[in-house]
């Protein structure tokens, strides 16, 4: 007589991978000196995003933390200078369009 030992089951659990990280979009730099004055502190615009669900913050150089956001497909708001060039990055939107409505000067 034969006598065959069950077969034995072994069950693994594979870890499971951690949520990856969101990706911190890359800045797109924009030179508004052709637009307003070297000198100015601050320029009010409008901005056009596609699609307008997306959202967009635009910054100085070095002042990424206090960067303006602009939501929908088109919103207005002010954003602080420190020289010729802004940085946009986009969240959700594919593409942008700015207007340059005003800006200050120092006193």
């Amino acid at each position: 007589m034969d006598v065959q030992q069950p077969p034995v089951l072994v069950q693994v659990q594979q870890e499971e991978a951690p949520p990856a990280a969101p990706v911190e979009p890359t800045p797109i730099e924009v030179n508004v000196a052709k637009y307003i004055p070297e000198s100015a502190t601050a320029v009010t615009m409008i901005v056009t995003l596609t699609p307008p669900t997306g959202q967009a913050v635009i910054y100085a150089a070095g002042h990424e933390r206090e960067g303006t956001l602009f939501k929908g497909p088109r919103s207005i708001d002010e954003v602080k200078l420190d020289g010729p060039i802004v940085f946009v990055k986009l969240y959700g939107a594919t593409s942008f369009d700015i207007q340059y409505t005003n800006y200050r000067q120092p006193y």
